[in-house]
């Protein structure tokens, strides 16, 4: 039976899985095809894909993800539709802004991205007034442009709503996965590859998984091992993509360069918003691009549940921690972002949860979907597809899944889907012909 180890139980890993073990199930006359994902930090979701803000768009994309956006955007409310996405994470309309808060001064670059040191912003203006709700609990565009600031309508694109800590979708999806037969380990950590037969170059490779646990203090230890038959490898590991990388692959001339961006936001609720509870099922959410005199770029989100996302506090200079859960945020960062709420929504605002969250990005701006050539690989044990094994496997191989920067949700149903037609020996949905090089 053909076998596949996913590396990441984020939304990429997720998504990739979710769409491989559907179109495995297409053909009942293939081999059962075997799915593990193993994930190392004990807390599932708690980067990226657990602290998101959750805007889907269709065609925000240069021409090299154009097509992945478009696929991605549909597979979004495809999966929506069957599902009652609305009910179970908050899929909704979402009409986008362009804030301008200048009221004269010059804006702040609306693409740029701020340091966390930057200096913080001046709040010795008076407050603006508090946004007005209008009769579907949904605030008003003019409400939030204080001081004769003008809100400018950009478009509509769909949202989505991600639930405190462990985000819905990426439940939905688990959830999912398991059902069709997906294995989860726990939290694990892949540390080599051998052959079955170590006598036998031929022989299939096996990935070795250390099974962990932790303590209340947060110590980690051993708790046994397991081996996983591999003729596909996918990494999806985020930021710790490039460590999983040298982990495997230790006599490989180069590495997938992958940076951590690091992203402050806040969580909140207020009575400018009060979710689309009692609206119409049509009503929609809206996103809020503004500037900040202090020279971030704030984004503010509404959720169809009744929460606000404020976001835009980045910083390329904190290290990345060794589990995502062990990341920590700074204090005056998440203050800056609280002001910035204040002052779009009235100093109601009730913060709910702080985040940080490290996104990965790469030198080129553009993620890496692709399966890796041997070559780059190294001498050593590679994971590849054996005859006699059954059918519908594909050619097999290591695949990346990386690099999305803050286009991951967008962009997690398409590549999943993608990638499972390259595992499969399929032709793919999108062309990401301009995604292979790394």
């Amino acid at each position: 039976m053909p076998s596949t180890v996913i590396l990441g139980g984020g939304i990429m890993g997720l998504s990739t899985a979710y769409y491989l073990a559907s179109l495995s199930r297409q053909n009942p006359d293939a081999a059962p095809h075997i799915i593990h994902i193993v994930e190392p930090c004990p807390e599932l979701f708690a980067s990226a894909s657990g602290k998101a803000g959750g805007f889907i768009a269709r065609d925000w994309f240069s021409p090299a993800l154009a097509n992945l956006g478009s696929l991605s955007f549909d597979l979004h409310r495809q999966l929506a539709q069957e599902h009652d996405g609305r009910a179970r994470w908050g899929w909704s309309e979402s009409i986008s802004y362009s804030l301008d808060r200048s009221a004269g001064a010059g804006a702040a670059d609306s693409d740029s991205n701020s340091n966390s040191d930057a200096a913080t912003s001046d709040r010795s203006a008076s407050p603006p007034p508090s946004p007005r709700p209008d009769s579907s609990g949904r605030a008003s565009p003019a409400s939030l442009a204080p001081h004769g600031a003008e809100a400018q309508e950009n478009g509509s694109a769909q949202g989505a709503d991600w639930a405190l800590g462990m985000t819905r979708l990426c439940e939905f999806l688990l959830e999912e996965c398991i059902a069709m037969g997906v294995r989860l380990h726990h939290p694990a950590r892949a540390t080599k590859l051998v052959h079955a037969d170590p006598g036998n170059p031929a022989s299939q490779a096996i990935i070795r998984v250390d099974v962990l646990a932790t303590t209340s203090t947060g110590r980690e230890f051993h708790t046994g091992k397991l081996d996983l038959p591999c003729d596909s490898l996918v990494l999806a590991a985020g930021c710790w993509t490039p460590s999983v990388f040298r982990t495997l692959f230790p006599r490989a001339p180069r590495v997938p360069t992958v940076q951590g961006l690091a992203g402050y936001s806040v969580t909140a609720r207020s009575r400018a918003w009060k979710g689309l509870h009692a609206a119409p099922a049509a009503a929609p959410c809206h996103a809020v691009f503004t500037s900040d005199p202090s020279g971030f770029s704030p984004e503010l989100y509404s959720r169809a549940g009744g929460e606000l996302w404020v976001g835009g506090v980045n910083s390329a200079a904190l290290p990345l921690p060794a589990r995502a859960m062990d990341a920590r945020p700074d204090r005056a960062s998440i203050e800056r972002i609280v002001a910035v709420a204040r002052a779009l929504c009235g100093d109601d605002v009730e913060v709910l949860q702080g985040g940080l969250c490290f996104r990965p990005n790469t030198p080129s701006g553009k993620p890496i979907v692709a399966r890796v050539a041997e070559a780059d690989l190294g001498e050593g044990v590679r994971p590849r597809a054996c005859s006699g094994r059954g059918g519908g496997g594909g050619g097999g191989g290591v695949y990346l899944a990386v690099g999305h920067g803050p286009w991951g949700i967008s962009l997690c149903l398409g590549t999943g889907l993608v990638l499972s037609e390259m595992i499969l020996g399929r032709p793919t949905s999108a062309d990401v012909g301009l995604l292979a090089q790394w």
